[in-house]
């Protein structure tokens, strides 16, 4: 399972492992130092055996560069370190660089040198990997000076770049940094951080791969870590040969409006094809005519009115009786009539619901009805632009930290969240999970659509909300990854991903990576 954690739980992590365990902070960063060294042993010789420059600051994370140097010269590799940034190293980081002076197969290049310019060039040119172990996860800020410089030198070369923890440059918790090393890939310690998966961090870590460096499991458990999205932890509801389409749920769709009627059938047939039981679209009743070429495995019903035209709650908690899931939004458009049906979802109905599109626009104005979700089984399925509406906040805000804005509305609010973008996050206050699969065949309109209907459809077979929002998101994720393998992703659209949803020729393919 892959955890996810902050900068500042990774450092008490690091802590209790030194001071309640009784591991020393030497062993550690040998063992970060070591494993990395042998990673890069077995996978890159052919590249390594052109010579490796490694970039080390002053802080411990130039400590495990150190030590990586240690142990490719061991292994029989030409190692050059170039040392970047003034500061006071820890004993250990001091210790491992008096190692390195002792050792012929490392030579250190001096910065200050007259000629330093025009050799680490060359140097660069005729090296075959480049490894980043200038900051870890306590940077933040700006590149600047040496490491600016060198950064942006090593980032135009040639060279396969490997970054220590998390690339410098990136802030862990955010994932900003305009200049950054852009690393092919990541060895991150113990775990995933958040500045890996989002902003300039996802771009600029490349593939990132788990180091263990020997912090216990016991220690994990008081830090309540997020969670990244894999084969490991995606459960899908348990089926049975026996069962009948009741057993499967009932999805009342509110959904859809005249120009927009494939919002509905798509979110439809998206939950009909995550294994929801029976799916009925609701429509306003002059707009009957428009839900005519409704899919054939879709029912359409009109809304109870009462002659003054307004919904009808009372006829319509008959109607909604033996319903177990509301899909509220998607294509609805921002009217009087859509508002009516958020108060019902809102105030009457008790049962899950998805809330997504122009119900949550009509939400956004409407915040007063934000305190009637609290606690209810409603989830609501922003992307960042219907975010920053619902939040009032600005895109550039969300973007300088999308977790902290995310964790702050849904702690103040009591809600549950998915917000969508190439990496979706859920939060429900107590659980944080990251899904990154998917590609940008999914940016086409009616993508949005399909999530809340497979939402939809998971949580009528009674899986739990927080089930629910990232089974739908992984597995929408890796269908596009799949077509992207038949076709180009600039012709993926929404009906491919509903045709292609839970093959099993996907789960093959993945089989044949592992």
């Amino acid at each position: 399972m892959a955890i996810v954690v902050s900068s500042e739980q990774m450092k008490r992590l690091d802590a209790a492992t030194i001071n309640e365990i009784g591991i020393p902070s030497r062993i550690l960063m040998e063992t970060a130092g070591k494993n990395i060294a042998d990673r890069l042993h077995q996978s890159l010789d052919t590249f390594l055996n052109k010579g490796v420059i490694i970039l080390c600051g002053y802080g411990n994370n130039g400590g495990d560069g150190y030590v990586i140097a240690r142990w490719l010269a061991y292994y029989g590799y030409q190692v050059f370190i170039i040392k970047v940034g003034e500061g006071i190293s820890s004993p250990e980081t001091k210790a491992n660089l008096e190692l390195c002076r002792k050792i012929d197969k490392i030579e250190f290049i001096d910065k200050n040198d007259e000629d330093y310019e025009e050799f680490s060039e060359s140097l660069l040119l005729d090296c075959g990997v480049i490894i980043d172990a200038i900051y870890g996860i306590g940077f933040k800020g700006t590149l600047k000076g040496d490491a600016a410089e060198i950064v942006e030198q090593a980032n135009d070369m040639p060279l396969f770049r490997v970054a220590v923890d998390i690339p410098s440059g990136i802030n862990a918790d955010t994932g900003s940094g305009e200049l950054a090393f852009r690393a092919d890939i990541t060895y991150t310690l113990e775990a995933f951080k958040y500045g890996h998966l989002i902003g300039n961090g996802k771009v600029c870590s490349g593939l990132v791969q788990v180091v263990p460096i020997g912090i216990p499991f016991e220690l994990w458990k008081k830090e309540s870590p997020a969670f990244l999205l894999d084969d490991n932890n995606v459960n899908l509801p348990i089926r049975h040969p026996h069962s009948h389409k009741g057993d499967f749920g009932r999805i009342a769709v509110f959904a859809g409006s005249p120009g927009y009627t494939g919002a509905a059938f798509m979110a439809s047939l998206a939950a009909l094809k995550a294994g929801a039981g029976l799916v009925t679209i609701f429509c306003y009743p002059d707009d009957m005519l428009h839900f005519s070429n409704k899919p054939h495995e879709v029912m359409v019903r009109t809304t109870p009115l009462q002659n003054d035209c307004k919904v009808d709650t009372a006829a319509l908690d008959v109607t909604l009786e033996n319903f177990d899931v509301i899909l509220f939004g998607p294509g609805c458009g921002v009217s009087d009539y859509t508002l009516q049906i958020l108060e019902y979802v809102a105030g009457k109905w008790q049962k899950p619901a998805v809330i997504d599109a122009d119900g949550l626009n009509t939400l956004a104005q409407n915040q007063h009805l934000i305190s009637k979700l609290a606690e209810k089984p409603v989830i609501l399925t922003p992307h960042w632009g219907e975010f920053c509406r619902l939040a009032g906040i600005s895109m550039d805000n969300l973007e300088k930290d999308c977790i902290s804005a995310l964790c702050s509305y849904v702690d103040k609010h009591n809600l549950n969240v998915l917000l969508k973008s190439h990496t979706t996050i859920y939060y429900d206050g107590n659980l944080l999970q990251f899904n990154t699969r998917g590609n940008d065949g999914l940016a086409t309109g009616g993508s949005g659509d399909i999530l809340s209907g497979m939402i939809a459809g998971l949580l009528a077979q009674k899986a739990d909300i927080d089930l629910a929002a990232g089974a739908a998101a992984y597995h929408l994720g890796l269908t596009a990854e799949y077509l992207a393998q038949i076709q180009d992703t600039r012709s993926i659209i929404p009906t491919d991903i509903i045709d292609a949803l839970f093959l099993r020729d996907i789960y093959s393919k993945e089989d044949e990576e592992e």
